[in-house]
């Protein structure tokens, strides 16, 4: 988490207003402790930490929730974040029931506490991430759950790509945050600045962030402009041109060949590629991406799993790991094993 960040668009909906506001930021880059603290204030703009996070995939809902929870850790705030994919729950887990279960794998020093007493303590965040993951016919219960065992006044952060601003779900006292893709001259603005920061990558040249950001301004509603104002695209592009694997023109190339899925498959690609560094055989990522569509993984001897973490492919729930987004995990489970 060492790369700068590109400033999120937000859209806020707050308790008892009745119109959104929305947060316009001048700065084309920020460290990752500029954007923990700055989302652990939209956190604390009330009394208690409650809200419901929208985004499309690949928008950059848990990365938002990641951040915030490390601004709340890194000012002393009394609350302890705890990360739950709510992808992996299964009928019939009621929520009470997976929470526990995953506290005795993910977080096992609080194994021994009932998880309604760490809800109702006021000293621990859930962050319920994946929402909209979990099997259709579990959804429409989810949300009542959620309001049943955390009542109106404990923290809790739900991250969506259901719904939206226009549709705010029903969580009581909560505040509503919509992160919406970045627009062309920002993501233009951003590549620029990277520019200016970047040092000959490993093959002895420059990533050429300048020329995507001429490319975007050139057409800002073309399909280079398109792809990029994702935000996971955006990351996937710059981290594989940083480790040499992409030039600008490969880019280019791409989009005009393969069009924007073919293009997201190759930066997928390159994001595994570059994880695995050559060090540790391809068939590893995709059996470890297959188990973890139906089950968890925790801490394991060896150096695979920290590896990968350290490359920024897996992101840690605790003591278990994952993906750090279902497009990269899905990528890799389907790669051939031979």
């Amino acid at each position: 988490m060492n790369a700068p960040y590109l400033p999120p668009a937000l859209r806020l909906l707050r308790p008892g207003e009745p119109l959104e506001q929305q947060l316009c930021f001048a700065e084309a880059l920020w460290t990752p402790s500029e954007y923990a603290r700055k989302a652990a204030n939209l956190l604390e703009l009330h009394d208690t930490a409650r809200a419901v996070v929208y985004g499309a995939p690949g928008s950059g809902k848990s990365t938002f929730a990641a951040l915030a929870g490390q601004g709340l850790a890194d000012r002393g705030a009394p609350l302890v974040p705890l990360l739950f994919s709510m992808s992996s729950r299964r009928h019939p887990d009621d929520l009470p029931g997976f929470l526990t279960r995953r506290l005795t794998r993910a977080y096992p020093a609080l194994r021994r506490t009932p998880v309604e007493d760490l809800v109702h303590s006021g000293r621990y965040l859930f962050l319920l991430d994946g929402l909209d993951e979990m099997p259709a016919r579990m959804r429409r219960w989810a949300l009542e759950e959620v309001d049943q065992l955390f009542g109106p006044d404990a923290p809790v952060v739900l991250l969506t790509g259901d719904t939206g601003l226009d549709e705010p779900l029903g969580l009581r006292g909560a505040q509503h945050i919509g992160i919406d893709p970045a627009g062309p001259d920002a993501v233009a603005d951003y590549l620029d600045a990277l520019g200016r920061l970047e040092h000959p990558n490993i093959t002895g040249a420059v990533p050429g962030f300048d020329r995507l950001a001429k490319g975007v301004r050139t057409d800002p509603c073309g399909p280079l402009a398109v792809l990029l104002c994702r935000p996971l695209d955006l990351a996937l592009a710059a981290q594989a041109l940083r480790r040499g694997l992409l030039w600008p023109s490969d880019l280019t190339t791409s989009l005009t060949r393969t069009g924007l899925s073919g293009t997201r498959n190759l930066l997928r690609d390159l994001e595994i590629a570059g994880a695995l560094n050559g060090r540790w055989p391809r068939h590893r990522t995709t059996t470890l991406a297959r188990r973890l569509r139906v089950s968890d993984v925790g801490p394991r001897p060896g150096r695979f799993l920290t590896a990968l973490h350290e490359a920024g492919l897996l992101r840690r729930e605790g003591r278990l790991y994952d993906f750090r987004h279902t497009e990269l995990r899905d990528h890799a489970a389907a790669l051939a094993l031979t």
